[in-house]
């Protein structure tokens, strides 16, 4: 997880640092905005499905398995336009979460290794946000939107007979829903919840094997923006 995190981190900050404008350059009111993000991710418990092919006491038989997870985190940014209630924005985004058990429940019924194992996700996402006018005078606005782009998924497991350690790429979604606070005209706060997932991922093991598995997340996000005048 260590390196992923570090990669993220560095490209969140390379991000923000090609979208900044010269230090002597005034913040005000405007359309162009860049942001960074971070908070709380729960992993739902997935179901593993493979077909192990010649190591270990399931070769030959289809195998499930359950595993859930610990409470994670993610950490991001984002630049975009805002045009009216409009906000349109690309967002670099990384979730991570820690296995907290597998059980195995086919062919047999048994409790499977999960220490030290992990799933975490680099996304690179397209969202459409609209903000709210109810008309509450003051500096506190709801918004609702959604995203579209492609995810990076990993899954490391290791086990007696090699376990899992693959990426694959993927297509991501998720839908956004806020509260927006502007501090000053040129800086807001943001808080979200964010359901983020893909469609299926199907990692190759080291058995070898193919497990299908999928990732869904639920994220609260907090973030800070800067919005630039023309």
């Amino acid at each position: 997880m260590g390196q992923g995190f570090k990669f993220a981190t560095v490209a969140v900050v390379g991000i923000l640092a090609t979208f900044a404008v010269p230090a002597r350059a005034q913040l005000l009111p405007g359309s162009f905005y860049i942001g960074a993000q971070g908070g709380w991710t729960h992993l739902e418990t997935v179901t593993n499905d493979g077909h192990p092919q010649r190591i270990g006491p399931f070769a030959g038989q289809n195998a499930q398995s359950l595993e859930s997870f610990d409470d994670g985190f993610n950490v991001g940014g984002r630049a975009g336009f805002k045009m009216g209630p409009w906000r349109f924005e690309g967002e670099l985004s990384y979730r991570a979460n820690d296995s907290h058990h597998l059980q195995m429940v086919a062919p047999s019924n048994r409790t499977g290794r999960s220490a030290g194992s992990e799933r975490h996700s680099l996304a690179e996402m397209v969202n459409v946000i609209y903000e709210l006018d109810l008309g509450w005078g003051w500096p506190l606005t709801p918004h609702i939107g959604g995203g579209i782009g492609t995810a990076q998924v990993t899954r490391n497991l290791s086990n007696i007979f090699g376990g899992t350690h693959d990426t694959v790429t993927v297509f991501a979604y998720q839908a956004i829903g806020g509260l927006r606070y502007m501090v000053l005209p040129s800086l807001a706060l943001d808080i979200d919840y964010r359901y983020f997932a893909t469609t299926d991922t199907t990692f190759t093991s080291t058995n070898p094997d193919q497990i299908r598995s999928s990732y869904p997340t639920h994220n609260i996000v907090a973030s800070v923006s800067w919005l630039f005048g023309p």
